[in-house]
């Protein structure tokens, strides 16, 4: 088995059109704080808030087109914005991946329910989520259609938007 990456899925209207408002958003309180009538030092601290915020979601805008998960025959490595990280192939359960199929209703016990750690907007979820039938996966989605599964040895599942789930299904047969 050679290395091999397998592009996820780039964001569709609905996540781009929500970090697009997320950013005018935070650009928006940004100009509502600057003329508002505040002590100086109370605008600092606002922006000094608001700008870490406004580059942090602008450079996951700019890399979640660019996420990838990368298979090598000793690792998986998930390579997304903040929570790039990889396992032994060993802890993959490479037996029973699969592409879920929520469109038609089944699956559902693996639908992210809650955000635990990362971010969640319509059209976007990134990082750990609790699930609707288990407690907790790594999610990088962002669109329902191309959904796989992996499921690790150590209990959690992680759910990636691949380009070309098939390609995958196949690399691991």
């Amino acid at each position: 088995m050679m290395t091999q990456s397998f592009a996820l899925t780039p964001l569709g209207s609905t996540g781009t059109l929500s970090f697009i408002a997320l950013l005018i958003g935070l650009i928006g309180i940004g100009i509502y704080i600057y003329y508002k009538a505040l002590p100086q030092t109370s605008k600092v601290v606002i922006a000094a808030v608001l700008m870490p915020m406004f580059i942090a979601f602008s450079w996951m805008f700019y890399k979640v087109n660019d996420a990838k998960l990368i298979v090598t025959p000793d690792s998986v490595t998930v390579d997304v914005p903040f929570y790039r990280f990889s396992l032994p192939i060993e802890e993959v359960d490479v037996a029973r991946i699969r592409q879920l199929n929520w469109s038609v209703g089944a699956d559902t016990a693996f639908k992210p329910d809650l955000r635990v750690n990362g971010v969640g907007m319509p059209g976007f979820q990134l990082g750990w989520f609790s699930l609707v039938g288990q407690s907790k996966a790594f999610v990088a989605v962002t669109e329902t259609d191309h959904v796989v599964l992996l499921p690790t040895v150590q209990g959690y599942p992680i759910l990636l938007s691949l380009e070309q789930p098939d390609t995958l299904l196949s690399h691991f047969k």
